[in-house]
């Protein structure tokens, strides 16, 4: 046999191809780099605008030297006490602080009012008993003289006579004693309180009020303001402080 020919060697190129993983970060990494282009583009476009400040300053932590000793505050039951030591005003003391002359005068009719009724109570009680007293002590003695001279003047003159002068006088003392208590009583439970509670509270945050700010005002009371605002580089807080 003659020498047979021998194929050439064929050399075959295998391509990597990058993994599935590492295609996905790439892409991702493009898009994040437009969309980061775009958003400059869009903000260079624009004019700077000056920043945003907010109407009304947010005042915070600011207790006013001396407020929470001279704050008053009113509770379930109407009573007024003031600051941290919890001291009790009448209600006419807070009147006089605020010069509300015209509760003043109100106040002032109401405890005439009512003492009023106690001592005319008093009074109808006590000249009551004295009436009753006399009234039943002017009646005829059975056992005097006259009406024990003549069983017919005893039983038809002087026992009536008696018995009517008794029950007249205790009808007296009964019904004046009743009349006094009645008026007392009414004394006792009619409010001498001008205004009701939550009236009362409502007076209070006004003199709060005006105590806050008059503390404000005057050199000692130190003021906390913070002041927000919002520009195109961010949020800001300004805080200022006087004394």
């Amino acid at each position: 046999m003659g020498a047979e020919s021998l194929p050439a060697q064929t050399q075959i190129h295998v391509m990597k191809f990058p993994s599935l993983g590492a295609m996905l970060r790439a892409v991702m990494k493009t898009l994040l780099a437009l969309v980061v282009l775009s958003a400059s583009i869009a903000l260079a476009d624009e004019p700077s605008a000056p920043p945003v400040m907010s109407t009304e300053a947010a005042e915070v932590a600011q207790v006013p030297t001396g407020f929470l000793d001279q704050a008053l505050k009113v509770n379930v039951k109407n009573e007024i006490t003031e600051g941290r030591s919890g001291n009790r005003l009448t209600h006419r003391q807070v009147f006089e602080r605020m010069g509300r002359t015209d509760l003043i005068a109100e106040s002032l009719a109401r405890e005439q009012r009512r003492t009023l009724l106690a001592i005319t109570g008093g009074i109808i009680a006590g000249v009551a008993i004295g009436a009753g007293i006399t009234v039943i002590a002017t009646g005829p003695k059975l056992a005097s003289p006259e009406c024990e001279a003549d069983v017919r003047i005893y039983n038809e003159i002087c026992v009536p006579r008696a018995n009517a002068h008794n029950y007249t006088g205790t009808a007296i003392i009964v019904g004046g004693v009743v009349t006094g208590l009645l008026l007392g009583t009414i004394a006792y439970w009619s409010d001498p309180n001008v205004l009701t509670r939550d009236e009362t509270a409502s007076l209070i945050g006004t003199y709060n009020s005006q105590l806050a700010k008059r503390l404000k005002n005057s050199p000692s009371g130190l003021k906390l303001k913070l002041m927000p605002s919002i520009g195109p580089d961010g949020a800001a807080l300004t805080a200022s402080l006087k004394f």
